[in-house]
C-alpha cells in the first residue's frame, strides 16, 4: 500500500517579544560604522595636533571629511552586502572587505582633494593617523557586530529568516544534528516531513505541497529548505514547482557534495546549465593584476633592499666557509617543480638523509644565520623567484619536496594549496604558524590559512599581508 506524506508540523520556536528584525539591526551595523568613522576622525585628528602642535584641529572641518568617507566607504559595504546579519554570519569579521573599502574610499577623497585643491586644509600626518586608527576601529566594531548578532540569534533578540524545512524524517533529523538554526540565522516555523519510499503517492504530495503552499504564505515564509537527494526528482521537482509560485528562497540542500565545495555555484552554457564544483581561483584578470603587482614589488624590493643583501653576503662568507646563496627543490603552481632561493643560514653539513626543518636552537644555524633568519632577511633572495614567475610576494610558504610527500600523506587538502604561486609571505605566516610544524594541528591550521586566503584573494588582502608581514609581532613569532 502507498504511504501518503504525513501533515505539515509546526515546531514553535521561543522568541522574545522585543526582538529586532535582520533589518534592524543591519541599520544599527550601518549607524555604528558611521559613527566610528565620524568619531575616530574628529577625535584622532584633534588629538594628533594638539600633541604635536598643541592646538585642536577645527572639529567641522575634519567632521566633513568624515561625512564625505562615510559616504564612500558605507555604500561599498552595503552593495557587497556586509551589513547584512546573513554575511556576518558566513564571513565573520571579514577584515580584506573592510581594507578594501576603506582604501577605496581614502582613495576617491585623495584624488577629488587634489583635484580641487582643498588638500592645503588638511594635515596630512594627520589624515595618516586618522587611516590607521579609522582601519582598526572599524575592525573592532566589525567583530562586535558578529559577536551581538551570533548572541542575538541564540537568545532569541534577533528575530531571523522565518524557514520552512521539507523532507523525510531522517533528513529532517540529520539537519537539527548538524545545524544549529539560530546559528545560521533561520527560525525554523513549520515541518513538511515526506516519506522515504520510493512508492510515494504523487497525488496526496501534490494535496500536501498545495496546502504547504498555504501555511507558507500564511506565515510569510521567506526561505524553504528541500532536504532530500538530489536524484529525488519525485519530491524535487514538484516542490520547486509549486514554491516558485511565492516570493520566497526555494534552496535545495544542504547536500555531502555542497558540504565539500565551497564555492559550488550554476554556470549556463548556451542551454546547458551545471553545477560547477570546483574553478581556478584567480580570474584571467586577477592573474595579471597580481602578476603585474608582483613584477612592481619584486624590482623595488630589490632596488631599495640591495645594499642590505648585499651586506648580508659579505657577513655569510666572512663567518664560514660556503655559498652565499642556499638552492632546494620546492613544488610550486600545479605541482611544478623550481629551486627556491635564500641566504645560507646553516653551516654546510654532507647529508644523505631526509631533509629536517629548522627548530628552534637548531645547532645547525651559524650565528649571523641565526639573525638573518630572525629578521626574514634570509628570505629576500626570493625577490628572484618572484621576477622569474616561480613565486609570488603573497601566497602558500613552499615546503621542501620531502615535507610536502608527508604533509600529503597526513592532511588530503594540502595539494590545494598548489591552485595558486607559493608566496615569500603568506596568510598563515602573519597569523602565526611560521616555522617548524612538528605537530598535525600546526599542520591543518596552517593549510585552513592557506586555503582561505586562496578563497578570498584580492589586491587589497595582498597588500594586506604585506603589511602585517611588517608590522604584526605574530609574523616574528616563531622565526629561528
Amino acid at each position: 500500500m502507498e504511504q501518503s506524506p504525513t501533515p505539515l508540523s509546526g515546531r514553535k520556536i521561543g522568541s522574545r517579544p522585543f526582538a529586532i528584525s535582520d533589518q534592524a539591526f543591519a541599520a544599527l551595523a550601518v549607524l555604528a560604522d558611521f559613527c566610528t568613522i565620524l568619531t575616530v576622525t574628529v577625535i584622532a585628528s584633534g588629538l594628533y595636533l594638539h600633541l604635536v602642535y598643541g592646538n585642536f584641529a577645527r572639529p567641522d572641518t575634519y567632521a566633513t571629511f568624515a561625512i564625505l568617507l562615510a559616504a564612500i566607504y558605507i555604500p561599498l559595504q552595503i552593495a557587497k552586502g556586509q551589513y547584512t546579519t546573513e554575511t556576518m554570519l558566513a564571513d565573520g569579521r571579514n577584515v580584506p572587505s573592510i581594507f578594501t573599502a576603506w582604501n577605496y574610499a581614502f582613495l576617491v577623497l585623495l584624488i577629488a582633494g587634489f583635484l580641487t585643491k582643498r588638500t592645503e586644509e588638511f594635515s596630512r600626518a594627520a589624515i595618516v593617523f586618522t587611516y590607521i586608527s579609522g582601519f582598526g576601529a572599524l575592525s573592532l566594531v566589525r567583530e562586535g557586530m558578529v559577536t551581538l548578532a551570533r548572541k542575538g540569534y541564540a537568545r532569541g533578540l534577533l528575530t531571523g529568516k522565518r524557514a520552512m524545512l521539507i523532507g523525510d524524517g531522517d533528513a529532517l533529523r540529520r539537519f537539527h544534528a548538524a545545524y544549529d538554526p539560530s546559528a545560521l540565522g533561520l527560525r525554523i516555523i513549520c515541518e513538511m516531513e515526506i516519506p522515504s519510499s520510493r512508492a510515494l503517492d504523487a497525488d496526496a504530495l501534490k494535496r500536501q505541497l498545495e496546502a504547504s503552499v498555504d501555511k507558507a504564505r500564511l506565515l510569510q515564509i521567506r526561505d524553504i529548505f528541500i532536504l532530500a537527494p538530489w536524484i529525488r526528482h519525485d519530491i524535487v521537482l514538484p516542490a520547486l514547482e509549486h514554491f516558485t509560485e511565492l516570493p520566497v528562497s526555494v534552496h535545495l540542500g544542504p547536500d555531502g557534495i555542497l558540504d565539500s565545495c565551497h564555492g559550488a555555484r550554476i554556470r549556463h552554457f548556451g542551454a546547458m546549465a551545471s553545477l560547477e564544483l570546483a574553478r581556478p581561483p584567480l580570474s584571467p584578470w586577477a592573474l595579471t593584476t597580481k602578476r603585474s603587482m608582483d613584477v612592481i614589488g619584486a624590482l623595488a624590493g630589490i632596488l631599495l633592499l640591495s645594499p642590505l643583501m648585499l651586506l648580508a653576503a659579505v657577513a655569510i662568507r666572512l663567518e664560514s666557509p660556503g655559498p652565499v646563496l642556499f638552492r632546494q627543490k620546492r613544488k610550486g603552481f600545479n605541482g611544478r617543480t623550481f629551486h627556491i632561493y635564500k641566504f645560507r643560514t646553516m653551516h654546510v653539513l654532507k647529508s644523505d638523509g631526509p631533509v629536517q626543518q629548522a627548530r628552534r636552537d637548531d645547532p645547525r644555524i651559524t650565528r649571523v644565520g641565526r639573525l638573518l633568519r630572525r629578521l626574514s632577511i634570509d628570505e629576500l633572495p626570493q625577490l628572484f623567484n618572484v621576477l622569474k614567475g616561480e613565486m609570488s610576494l603573497v601566497g602558500p610558504r613552499p615546503h621542501a619536496i620531502d615535507h610536502d610527500t608527508i604533509f600529503e600523506r597526513r592532511v588530503r587538502r594540502y595539494a590545494r594549496r598548489r591552485k595558486v604561486l607559493p608566496g615569500i609571505t603568506g596568510w598563515a605566516q602573519v597569523n602565526g604558524y611560521r616555522g617548524e610544524t612538528d605537530t598535525r594541528e600546526k599542520l591543518i591550521r596552517r593549510i585552513e590559512y592557506d586555503l582561505e586566503y586562496i578563497e578570498r584573494w584580492s589586491i587589497w588582502f595582498d597588500t594586506y599581508i604585506i603589511m602585517l608581514t611588517i608590522l604584526s609581532p605574530k609574523t616574528w613569532k616563531n622565526a629561528y
